[in-house]
């Protein structure tokens, strides 16, 4: 008994033992805790090898427990002064849900150090799916990464999923019990049968149709003296062609800009040797030029705003990007111009261009993977899809489907259903076009290869696309040349005058011979689509030799070698795109200029509400004055002069005077302001005065009721003006009246045209305080409606201003003008212009505007009803109002 009493006293001792025991070992606990203790672990095994980062990369795990910081092994084979960002997202499902979150901590590197460990510290993170990114790199950034996957860990190529393992290490609070969890593939989804959405129209109540902005219908003069083309020149809109443009988003990276037509000029025997002292010997970013907006990267906003303005004013329908080297996608750029473009579209009023892909010209695994990256990034979750660009039907892109047809996958089952492709001819010379079935071009010599597009048209003998070049890396004596070769298709060079540059020298760069040709010959083969290369191309890099050319430029080198159209801040300045705008113009037609309602007389203490049944509105864009502060290629750039935002403008007229409106998105700010709200006026189209402006209004200082017109005495000489007249103004909220006198404008009667343009805050590049004339810095300070050289037209005549003449008998030849008896408009709950007709009492004809109703309520803009004979007779000849905007 005693025995067993011992033995079980024994056991209940053990059992004591061993529980307190398991108490003091670590449990592994439903949590996935080991311990409490940190601990750094790696996430890498095996051989490693440096992965370069095009625009960024990302990868994907499931961390086991707490964590604070991350370490990782970055490259930048030997440069100095590349720079990147590290962010840490939570994984929301899937990678564009992810995106669109905030980061939950960033780390900018400057520099990023070769073959360094950085560390990336943050806030203590629950344990969950994370995403590690490498982003906004400048210069050659890369990673260490090894494909024998230890961390479970998915890559992301600007989008596209891969496996891979970075050389990382987590520093965990806690000591997981598994590191690093299963994951599944976020692109498990894909089933082979998505098919595309049908093209965006925009609705009724789109901006674009309640704040109609009629670039067609404006006017110019550019700085070689060539007019702008209008409805008498070139007929109505032709509905049925398309233009497109060769556009470049992959400016992204580089420093020290080196502007290669100043280099020249200065080193000219440096062209072609290499191993020259001049050339840097560092990092270089090689630019033809430099741009209007400076060397920038597109990523700016603010760049990527101007130009969808300014391409849409030229009646650009679709822009193709350049991804035809490599399999880059250059996400980060696209990203960036849908943003911008998408925001210019639906608060701006700006008809942006679509936005469609140039891939590569031949076929290889790479470049599938290209098309399934944006394909899964943009396509198939449907982003920015009023930006995509439709053909047949369908969303179209430039390159090869031969990697889709066969549809071994998924993914590729629907890429090959959901595109129109268009393979890319590399040719520059002409082949035989009706065997081009499925192709188009991009760049041709004269002249050019024209493209049916589908059989049908080959047995017609239909035009559905050709090129249009600015120049060509091509050499006339028969052989592609890189641009600083010899013999060389620049700019003036055309079919019958192939040396003119040698001959004439830089004069002839700027007419633009080589696309007047190339357009020419384009309009005699009236295709559907005009594809131009190219807008902003702008470098090149430097080779020791390409194409029998020594230390050679392959696409890009100076002035007249070069095939950009963008603005430049060289001699080049905006003839090109001038010279655009004009042929865009003949190749699709234009609207009418707007024709102005009745005499009408403005009292300038009535209120804006009086304008509401004067014709047209000229509507400009909205939201254009956001100040700029962004990154350029080793340049930070920022303008902030952006201040009062012109929508919209309206002239009247009556015997005596002229009223000019103008609209901004807010109040008008104090006339204080520097220079503030200047009025440019061309009364007689004799390219006389400023840049063709014979008058300004508010060069020099306002006062509280009167503004100085003044005359420009001097051919663009902004300097040089006198004093016309004192004339009265009035600032009503965001409206702003200024009545003048016709005859202080060297008008009379009712028979004239007077085109016009509205800035604020437009100043001196880099000196906010003066703006001494240079008609370029129209297009980067300030605000100007309607833009740069384009000028709003209103074109007065004795039959739209209601002014009855009386016919002439042969006993009576003398003609005489009879004006209204009272052209005043009053102020109403329904506000009109009444016009007395000078016929009979008995006549009481009311012609209800427009924009009314049956019940003269007003439907757009603030308009109402008109009544009188004259303006039933002046309806009956002339042609409708076009291009009417809305106003709040």
């Amino acid at each position: 008994m005693k025995t067993t009493i011992r033995i079980l006293a024994l056991l209940m001792t053990l059992c004591l033992l061993v529980g307190t025991a398991l108490t003091l070992l670590p449990a592994a606990a439903d949590d996935g805790i080991l311990s409490d203790k940190p601990k750094k672990i790696q996430a890498h095994s095996g051989n490693m090898g440096p992965r370069q980062i095009t625009a960024d990369y990302g990868i994907r795990m499931a961390y086991g427990a707490p964590f604070n910081g991350l370490r990782v092994t970055l490259v930048s084979w030997g440069q100095k002064d590349a720079t990147a960002v590290l962010s840490l997202y939570k994984w929301e499902g899937d990678y564009n849900s992810t995106m669109n979150a905030d980061p939950v901590a960033t780390l900018r590197l400057n520099p990023v150090v070769d073959c360094f460990d950085q560390e990336f510290l943050f806030d203590e993170q629950p344990a969950g799916e994370y995403l590690f990114r490498i982003s906004d790199v400048n210069g050659t950034v890369g990673v260490m990464q090894s494909e024998m996957i230890v961390s479970n860990a998915y890559c992301y190529d600007s989008g596209k999923e891969s496996r891979a393992d970075w050389w990382l290490t987590v520093y965990f609070t806690k000591t997981p019990e598994v590191p690093f969890g299963e994951i599944e593939s976020a692109e498990t989804y894909v089933d082979g049968n998505h098919t595309p959405p049908a093209e965006w129209v925009p609705a009724e109540d789109h901006i674009l149709n309640t704040h109609v902005v009629q670039p067609d219908t404006w006017v110019f003069t550019d700085g070689l003296g060539r007019v702008s083309y209008t409805y008498d020149d070139v007929g109505g809109p032709r509905e049925d062609k398309t233009v497109a443009m060769f556009y470049w988003n992959m400016h992204l990276s580089g420093v020290n800009p080196l502007n290669l037509t100043e280099f020249i000029e200065k080193y000219p025997e440096a062209k072609n040797d290499y191993y020259h002292s001049a050339w840097p010997t560092g990092n270089a970013t090689y630019f033809w030029d430099e741009p209007i907006y400076g060397y920038y990267k597109t990523t700016d906003e603010w760049v990527l705003r101007k130009q969808a303005e300014l391409l849409a004013n030229a009646g650009v329908d679709t822009i193709f990007t350049d991804n035809t080297n490599g399999a880059f996608t250059w996400k980060e750029g696209y990203d960036a111009l849908y943003a911008a473009w998408d925001d210019a579209q639906t608060n701006g009023a700006v008809n942006v261009p679509k936005v469609s892909y140039t891939l590569p010209f031949y076929p290889f695994a790479e470049s599938a993977e290209q098309i399934e990256s944006i394909y899964r990034d943009v396509y198939r979750p449907g982003r920015y899809q009023n930006l995509w660009f439709y053909w047949e039907g369908k969303p179209m892109l430039m390159g090869c489907n031969d990697n889709f047809v066969s549809g071994s996958n998924n993914v590729r089952k629907e890429i090959a259903n959901f595109f129109t492709f268009r393979s890319t001819l590399i040719s520059y010379l002409k082949t035989d076009e009706y065997k081009n079935v499925g192709q188009w071009g991009w760049l041709s010599m004269y002249p050019q290869t024209t493209f049916p597009g589908i059989r049908e048209n080959v047995k017609d003998k239909k035009v559905e696309q050709t090129t249009v070049g600015v120049a060509a890396n091509y050499s006339y004596t028969g052989k592609d040349s890189a641009m600083n070769g010899t013999d060389i298709t620049g700019r003036s060079y055309t079919s019958t005058y192939q040396d003119r540059y040698a001959v004439e020298g830089k004069a002839a760069s700027l007419q633009g011979y080589f696309f007047s040709e190339q357009f020419d010959y384009a309009l005699e083969q009236d295709p559907k689509v005009i594809f131009i290369t190219g807008w902003n191309e702008w470098t090149a890099g430097r080779q020791q030799e390409w194409g029998g050319t020594l230390n050679a430029f392959a696409d890009q080198f100076t002035e007249e070698f070069s095939r950009d159209i963008e603005p430049t801040k060289g001699n080049l300045q905006d003839h090109y795109y001038y010279l655009l705008v004009n042929y865009v113009r003949k190749y699709k037609g234009v609207n009418p200029i707007p024709t102005p309602s009745v005499n009408a007389t403005i009292d300038l203490n009535a209120g804006a509400e009086q304008w509401a049944a004067v014709e047209p509105y000229y509507a400009a864009y909205i939201g254009n004055t956001a100040h700029r502060d962004a990154e350029g290629r080793g340049i930070h750039y920022t303008e902030t002069s952006g201040r009062n935002d012109i929508i919209g403008a309206q002239i009247a007229r009556d015997d005596e005077f002229v009223y000019f409106l103008v609209e901004c998105n807010e109040n008008i700010t104090p006339y204080t302001d520097s220079l503030w709200m200047n009025l440019y006026i061309d009364s007689d189209q004799q390219n006389q005065g400023w840049n063709t402006f014979e008058y300004v209004v508010n060069k020099s200082a306002a006062s509280a009721d009167t503004l100085v017109l003044e005359k420009f005495t001097a051919e663009n000489d902004y300097s040089k003006t006198e004093k016309v007249a004192d004339v009265e103004y009035k600032v009503d909220g965001k409206y702003m009246t200024v009545k003048i006198a016709k005859a202080d404008l060297g008008l009379s009667g009712n028979d004239y045209t007077i085109n016009f343009a509205w800035t604020d805050n437009v100043h001196d590049e880099g000196d906010y305080s003066k703006f001494s004339g240079d008609i370029m810095d129209f297009y980067i300070s300030g605000d100007v409606a309607p833009g740069g050289r384009f000028k709003f037209s209103y074109i007065s005549t004795t039959e739209n201003s209601g002014v009855v003449v009386e016919e002439t008998t042969e006993t009576d030849t003398t003609v005489e003008e009879t004006t209204a008896e009272d052209t005043t408009v009053e102020e109403t709950d329904t506000p009109t212009a009444e016009v007395t007709d000078a016929t009979t009492a008995e006549d009481t004809t009311v012609v209800p505007d427009a924009t009314t109703t049956e019940e003269g309520t007003d439907k757009g803009g603030c308009r109402s009803t008109v009544t009188g004979l004259s303006v039933l007779l002046m309806l009956l000849a002339f042609m409708p109002v076009l291009g009417k905007g809305k106003r709040d």
